[in-house]
């Protein structure tokens, strides 16, 4: 099963008095960072959340908001106290009636306090549950997510194959062709040759254009690919990625020594395709 780390989940519901909005989203990440954004009835939970976020996302950039309205909130209480000592102070200093300064000092600092949400223990428990509830929506999500990109990894791979198989075709005939034109160009020189030098030469030459170790090693990289793709671990995207480098320095290595240009068509064409897994890997837990 392959898991992206996008993913996206919400939920609202309403515990006795309260109404609560619970929203998760995850982006890919190196590592796992969180960012929790909850009310201050909660706050004395927060490590507990983000350890339940961690356990169950692994990996990613994860925010994480809970809002919670209700009766209580709702509730206003007028600092009377406060408001009569801003209105005497300004008195003093305006001509303005004291009902035109009351409009004013009632956007002042401590002039109105707000009702503190008061939640049970049972409340929070139901809250904790809905929390996990989501963050598995999450997970789900990142699971439909993972399919279609096994999908994109499973169609580049076979196209790296087709290429692969291509270049190996193409580089055993231009290695045929070299040596046919060595061979003729040798003959028709009217100087004293060696034979058994030249042979030496001439192998040595397409020794070095030989790429069949570079072709078993693609090979051997394009299974290991599939078997990590389809194993039943849920953190796989790190070790894809490093097979990706492993695949793209065969790939130098076969545009290095053939100079040809059906086989260097092909290897712009591979590139191209690693790219495509090489971006997506990133997205993978």
């Amino acid at each position: 099963m392959l898991h992206s780390m996008t993913g996206y989940g919400s939920n609202s519901f309403k515990v006795q008095d309260l109404e609560i909005d619970i929203e998760v989203k995850s982006l890919n990440s190196r590592y796992f960072d969180s960012k929790i954004s909850i009310p201050s009835a909660l706050s004395t939970y927060e490590l507990e959340i983000d350890n339940i976020a961690k356990n169950k996302l692994v990996r990613g950039k994860v925010d994480l908001t809970i809002k919670i309205s209700g009766l209580n909130n709702d509730l206003v209480t007028f600092n009377k106290k406060v408001i009569k000592k801003y209105i005497d102070d300004l008195s003093k200093i305006t001509d303005f009636e004291r009902s035109m300064l009351l409009k004013s000092v009632l956007s002042l600092p401590n002039s109105i306090e707000k009702g503190q949400i008061k939640i049970s223990k049972s409340e929070i428990n139901v809250i904790i549950e809905k929390i996990k509830n989501v963050i598995d929506d999450v997970v789900d999500f990142r699971k439909k997510e993972g399919e279609n990109i096994k999908k994109d990894f499973e169609k580049n791979i076979d196209l790296l194959k087709e290429f692969s198989s291509v270049i190996e075709k193409n580089s055993n005939s231009h290695k045929e062709r070299i040596k046919e034109d060595l061979e003729n160009k040798s003959k028709n020189i009217n100087i004293e040759n060696d034979y058994g030098r030249f042979e030496q030469e001439l192998f040595y030459y397409l020794e070095k254009m030989d790429i069949n170790e570079e072709i078993v090693r693609l090979n051997s990289h394009f299974k290991f690919f599939l078997e990590i793709l389809n194993n039943n671990k849920i953190e796989k995207g790190k070790k894809l990625g490093f097979i990706c480098q492993e695949i793209g320095r065969e790939i130098n290595t076969i545009g290095s020594k053939c100079n040809n240009s059906a086989i260097q068509n092909s290897v712009v064409e591979m590139k191209s395709s690693l790219e495509k897994i090489r971006e997506q890997s990133l997205n993978v837990l």
